[in-house]
């Protein structure tokens, strides 16, 4: 099931232009880095520290 919500144009614009300038940070960059390296192999808690 599909759900349709309505927001202002004015906040759906500042929404896109803040989505555009998150791809573009280093973080965004490092966190699409981690996803790719995390489905290479498995890890144990110990290798994440716990």
């Amino acid at each position: 099931m599909t759900e349709t919500i309505t927001i202002p144009k004015q906040e759906y614009e500042q929404m896109k232009t803040e989505l555009k300038v998150l791809r573009h940070t280093k973080l965004y960059e490092r966190l699409l880095q981690f996803e790719e390296n995390i489905l290479k192999a498995k890890f144990t808690r110990s290798d994440l520290g716990f």
